[in-house]
């Protein structure tokens, strides 16, 4: 794809995909997308991408030596906006280009709010994986972490957890692997270090948990 055209396409998907709601994380999410994209071409046959929010995004990259790891994590994406940026014309033109051979998915945290909708949360989800499914591309889908309210107003654990019994159901029906990488880290009160972002050691789990789902077969829920 020529550079020209790359322009072109990202010039429209910045006015048109990303949700106008989504100010003042716009520009954020235009410059991440943009990246992601570059970034593709990179990928070899054996390649996992990690797609979600900030808890994906923030982990560094010597956590993942050895591997081949495009991190297409977005501070503050709901599943709505991670869907949005997957199937736009960009990211989903350079998917198409060079497949990963696996995406884990780990969506529903910035979701998390009182009165959030958690099954369109986890239909979200299973379309998410269905665009990656589409290009050959085998997913994990992974559970939301642990919110810890005494740190945050922002956040519910209850939708956390709704929202997390909503995807392993559809993820089951949809014959796609759902893992809860944060099993033996629920109930403590330091998995995060303010209610939503995962403290080191959380972020260490999480990295052997990713590093794991490259053996998953199919249609496993842990």
């Amino acid at each position: 794809m020529g550079l020209t055209k790359v322009k072109s396409i990202f010039s429209v998907w910045k006015g048109r995909v990303i949700p106008r709601k989504t100010v003042p994380w716009q520009d954020h999410w235009t410059a991440r997308t943009y990246m992601i994209a570059a970034n593709l071409r990179w990928l070899g046959p054996k390649s996992m991408i990690l797609v979600g929010d900030s808890n994906l995004e923030m982990i560094p990259p010597h956590a993942f030596e050895g591997l081949s790891v495009i991190n297409a994590g977005f501070g503050g994406a709901t599943a709505e906006n991670v869907h949005a940026s997957i199937k736009s014309p960009l990211v989903l033109a350079s998917l198409k280009e060079n497949p990963p051979s696996k995406a884990i998915i780990q969506v529903g945290t910035n979701d998390s709010r009182t009165g959030a909708d958690v099954a369109a949360v986890a239909d979200r989800a299973i379309l998410i994986s269905s665009l990656f499914r589409d290009i050959g591309t085998e997913t994990v889908i992974f559970a939301v972490p642990p919110i810890e309210e005494a740190k945050t107003a922002f956040r519910s654990e209850a939708v956390a957890v709704a929202i997390n019994e909503a995807i392993r159901v559809a993820s089951h029906r949809a014959g796609v692997p759902f893992i809860d990488p944060y099993i033996s880290l629920r109930g403590s009160n330091d998995v995060t270090e303010d209610g939503i972002h995962l403290a080191r050691h959380a972020i260490t789990t999480l990295v052997a948990a990713i590093r794991a789902a490259q053996q998953v077969p199919r249609n496993v829920t842990v």
